[in-house]
């Protein structure tokens, strides 16, 4: 029996060889002719090849062209690079897409009451109502309405994502997404349970993962264009409240995630669910950070002194990837779905997070972040987070896993901050008050410093020289350099753009105004020119396994004596101990980088989109009366828009350095004008106001 079974194999063996050999010399010659046809295409004038989803779609140049305009997108060649990590071509178009806070709801449902969080009427809600049901209160449209307090509809969602990838999908690089993917559990009747998040979760990253994937493989991990998720404050149960992992919590985002996590940080991501990912290999890559760890509201944090703390060991990542970043000469963005602000970090972790930012300006592009639902900026100031470290004296930058000096956060403090984390999902109410803050304690304070630097700023003083340089011969002094003298030590203009970087806050697809996202165009020009190898430094698998346990020996370590609070103090007898969660000052030899000169990966040029759904309801219905089905209606009455550009009038940005986001602060300080467009764009053309 065993003799006839071996003598069976052996034929069945050959025939598949053969067949093999034959599907094999089948698959080279169509893809030879393909890629025949590919060359013959690209010598066609006046043609180009875009990737739009699922079909690839071939327009005149003249047709593309009109495309992007329409678009609001600037017209220019895409550039082809080799990919060093799998030496296959890639088409760049100096693009990215930021989308966040999409807020899906299953519970939605078309024409339900309004007041009702747009959920359908229960007994429960009518007995919360005093047994009234006032159905002359405005009912739920089947894609939502602004600044009704109602989450998305999933229609909203699905219309929103088929829109992106039937119209913007062929033009950009890549994807930035940070988080809110889960309905708010705003609503008592129907309190939100961990397997939903999970679900909802799942559902989402699937939509982002058949989008954006490549077509033509069947690697999952292959995409054309690359996406990174970052976790929202209510992808999370309890909302807000996230503890250093492992944790169940952790395990479930990284199977969610899985396609879009690099493996080799699988690791590192199960305990805090930051990572790096490489979206141009070794050119640019985008971090995302989980802010949950540097949020006041999350009520299982306290600070980032304290070595047990989750978020002093994400700064601890931080840093040293950073660091890493800047040894290969890459570029990074960063991301996370709070922004970086004191209004919502803790002060130790906000202080030092920004000092980060700072220091590391030579790399960092810029940072984008979610949660907010409003469309604006906030310049921080890195020399302010460092002299306000600088000022804890007993400390003398030495922490350790023992460090109460910074009390837990006041409870009021979280009481406070987590009060305002659940009026985000809620009807607006006092964000003209909150603009105006902006206004008073950040562009106010930049226009004074600005001011006072023009006023101490110079032309050269001739006479001055001349008696400065008396003994100097004259014919010696021609040719000299005259430099502007500033008087005192007030700093110059360009000390202050230096020490600032811009936290960029954007509009969201849940209509707390009108649903809207953004298109970042940056400066490709010349990415072939450099000369990249890998040879010099270790695959990223190496470095993350080394990283880990460099992380773990630095959590680990304690004082020779034993007593841990000697290293906080200083005592005699005590080791001091420098606390690497505060980096060192930038080396003098690193140049200003993207964000503030202009050069490969400076952002030139943002395009802000927005869903008019006042409009688009009232299209809708319209085209059902006029016989249209509702699939019909709604893709037909379903459409984005341009809002604005970041060049447009009144106050136009000729590129997106951070000198051009501190004159238009200024601006927006001196005309009372721009100002109130300024808001009108915050809040999304919604004609939202607190009258």
């Amino acid at each position: 029996m065993a003799v006839r079974k071996e003598v069976q194999k052996r034929p069945i063996m050959k025939t598949r060889s053969k067949r093999k050999n034959t599907i094999l010399l089948g698959s080279l010659i169509v893809s030879l002719c393909g890629l025949y046809t590919f060359l013959q295409l690209d010598k066609l004038p006046n043609f180009k090849t875009i990737d739009a989803g699922k079909n690839n779609t071939e327009l005149p140049l003249g047709q593309l062209d009109n495309k992007l305009i329409e678009l609001g997108l600037t017209t220019r060649d895409p550039i082809n690079i080799r990919n060093i990590r799998t030496n296959s071509q890639r088409r760049l178009h100096g693009r990215f897409l930021h989308i966040t806070d999409i807020h899906p709801d299953r519970f939605y449902e078309e024409n339900a009451p309004i007041k009702n969080l747009c959920h359908p009427d229960t007994e429960e809600s009518n007995l919360q109502n005093g047994g009234k049901n006032d159905w002359s209160s405005s009912l739920a449209p089947r894609f939502g309405k602004a600044m009704s307090g109602c989450d998305a509809s999933v229609d909203l969602m699905e219309y929103t994502l088929k829109w992106i990838n039937e119209t913007l999908r062929g033009h950009i690089d890549f994807v930035i997404w940070t988080g809110d993917n889960i309905r708010h559990d705003n609503d008592r009747q129907i309190p939100r349970t961990e397997s939903q998040i999970f679900e909802m979760n799942e559902i989402v990253s699937g939509k982002f993962r058949d989008i954006f994937e490549n077509k033509r493989t069947a690697d999952p991990r292959d995409f054309d264009i690359e996406v990174v998720p970052s976790l929202g404050n209510n992808d999370v149960f309890p909302h807000n409240m996230f503890s250093l992992g492992p944790t169940l919590q952790t395990r479930e985002m990284f199977k969610i995630w899985d396609v879009f996590i690099p493996q080799e940080q699988r690791r590192w991501f199960d305990r805090g669910v930051t990572y790096l990912k490489e979206v141009i290999p070794g050119k640019l890559a985008v971090i995302s950070i989980n802010t949950l760890y540097l949020y006041k509201a999350n009520p299982l944090v306290d600070n980032c002194n304290s070595k047990k703390e989750p978020g002093y060991q994400l700064l601890l990542w931080l840093g040293y990837t950073l660091e890493e970043l800047r040894q290969r000469n890459m570029k990074v963005w960063l991301s996370g779905h709070v922004p970086p602000i004191p209004k919502n970090f803790d002060k130790s972790c906000y202080d030092k997070f920004t000092l980060w930012t700072h220091e590391y300006r030579d790399i960092i592009v810029g940072g984008v972040y979610g949660h907010m639902n409003m469309d604006h900026f906030i310049p921080i100031d890195g020399e302010k987070a460092r002299r306000d470290l600088e000022s804890l004296k007993d400390e003398n930058f030495w922490f350790d896993e023992l460090n109460e000096k910074q009390q837990p956060l006041d409870i009021y403090q979280y009481a406070e901050a987590a009060s305002e984390a659940h009026l985000m999902g809620a009807k607006p109410v006092n964000k003209v008050s909150y603009m105006n803050t902006v206004k008073e304690e950040y562009y106010e304070g930049i226009q004074k410093e600005l001011e006072l630097a023009s006023s101490t700023e110079n032309p050269f003083d001739e006479d001055q020289e001349e008696n400065t340089n008396s003994d100097i011969p004259a014919d010696a002094m021609k040719g000299k350099k005259k430099h502007k003298k500033k008087k005192g030590n007030k700093p110059t203009k360009d000390e202050i753009y230096e020490k600032y970087s811009i936290v960029n806050i954007a509009g969201s697809v849940i209509p707390t105004f009108n649903p809207s996202f953004r298109i970042w165009e940056y400066n490709i020009s010349g990415i072939n020119n450099e000369v990249l190898t890998t040879e010099d430094y270790k695959p990223w698998d190496d470095f993350f396994a080394d990283l880990e346990i460099k992380i773990d020996n630095e959590l680990s370590s304690s004082d020779s004596s034993g007593n841990s609070m000697n290293i906080m103090k200083g005592k005699k007898g005590g080791r001091k101990k420098p606390d690497k969660t505060i980096p060192k000052k930038k080396p003098a030899e690193c140049p200003l980088g993207p964000a503030y000169t202009e050069q490969l990966f400076s952002p030139t040029k943002f395009i802000e989109y927005y869903a008019d759904l006042e409009q688009i309801n009232k299209n809708y219905l319209s085209l059902l009366k006029d016989g249209k089905n509702k699939d019909e209606a709604a893709a037909e009455a379903f459409k984005f828009q341009v809002e604005y550009t970041s060049d447009d009038k009144p106050y136009s940005m000729k590129s997106l350095l951070v000198k051009d986001y501190l004159n238009v602060a200024v601006e927006l300080c001196d005309d009372s004008t721009e100002w109130t467009k300024f808001l009108d764009r915050a809040f999304i053309s919604s004609g939202y106001s607190e009258e």
